[in-house]
């Protein structure tokens, strides 16, 4: 007697994907992005005369940059990484702390990564063999890295010691997010990636490629989390255990397209968004609009924007295949 698996009805072959429909809706909305960020460079312009693109702006766009950068990278792979802020948080500690005890800069940073990288393994494996939702571990995460922040730090700051980082070291960290958010999103673009990593977040039970993909999303997004906290270590000249940036981060990466149903999403929306924010945010300032405004309002709306932007985007697309039901004998 042959059966099917009560799971689910099968409604028949889904609609195939309209891959290049998709890929190019995505470099539409991109277009988009990018004249929002060239026309608020103009706004600035026209505010101060170009004084407030300089060296701090840069160094802002790449902490928050490599920030977004990462959480894109976890919701790719469908295991959104809710932790990012706080790890960047005591990746900065970290890094600060080993400064002050005489460790060369470049060893102090690269303990810092590598221990954000072990902490991000571990929730990825965790996941990855629970098949728990990757929101929950992640905001276990989150405390668990808040509170040894606050441990480190005993509540307060540490100063890191020559001050902020020079001109130099501040254009190679942006370069450093453009080029990495570039490639990451064209990497994306490879059915091959795809189907190797999104498949972890779907689906009961134990699964391979579950775990691979997990490892994947959780040790990429905590690594880049761990250099944005470098960065805005060296930009303000010290680390301190508060100030989570997480809302800007999700913000960036779902209004640059990145779905939060199918986690697809183009090539540089991540990076475009992440401009328009800085800029929007230091337009803003210029102003005299109140930061707590700027600061949460704006990321605030960009989130709920982008959901509906993802969600258009996904219905331009058309659905992925679906796994077809199991025939029992």
């Amino acid at each position: 007697m042959t059966t099917t698996d009560p799971v689910a009805p099968y409604a028949g072959p889904p609609r195939p994907p309209r891959r290049t429909a998709g890929l190019l809706a995505h470099l539409g909305w991109e277009a988009v992005l990018l004249l929002l960020v060239l026309a608020t460079v103009a706004v600035i312009l026209v505010q101060d005369g170009g004084d407030a693109l300089g060296t701090g702006l840069w160094s802002n766009l790449a902490a928050t940059g490599l920030l977004a950068t990462g959480f894109a990278l976890s919701l790719r792979t469908g295991t959104p990484n809710l932790a990012v802020g706080a790890q960047a948080a005591l990746a900065g500690i970290v890094y600060a702390k080993l400064a002050t005890a005489d460790w060369p800069a470049a060893l102090a940073g690269l303990a810092a990564v590598v221990l954000m990288l072990l902490f991000g393994l571990f929730l990825g494996l965790l996941t990855g063999l629970t098949a728990a939702p990757a929101w929950a571990v992640s905001l276990g995460g989150l405390a668990i890295a808040q509170t040894i922040s606050l441990g480190l730090s005993e509540s307060r700051g540490v100063m890191l010691p020559g001050g902020p980082s020079d001109e130099v070291t501040v254009w190679l960290w942006a370069a450093l997010f453009v080029l990495g958010s570039l490639a990451g999103g064209a990497l994306f673009l490879l059915p091959g990636v795809r189907r190797a990593l999104v498949p972890a977040a779907t689906g009961p039970g134990f699964r391979a490629s579950r775990l691979f993909g997990a490892l994947a999303g959780f040790g990429g997004s905590s690594a880049l989390a761990a250099l944005s906290g470098i960065v805005l270590v060296g930009r303000i000249g010290g680390a301190f255990p508060t100030g989570d940036r997480l809302v800007v981060a999700v913000a960036a990466a779902v209004l640059g397209g990145i779905s939060v149903f199918t986690f697809r999403g183009g090539v540089a929306g991540t990076l475009f968004a992440t401009a328009f924010l800085v800029l929007a945010d230091t337009s803003l300032r210029l102003a005299d609009v109140p930061a707590w405004l700027g600061y949460s309002l704006v990321p605030g709306l960009a989130i709920l924007f982008g959901i509906l932007i993802g969600w258009v985007l996904d219905k331009i697309a058309g659905s992925e295949p679906e796994p077809q039901p199991q025939l029992k004998s």
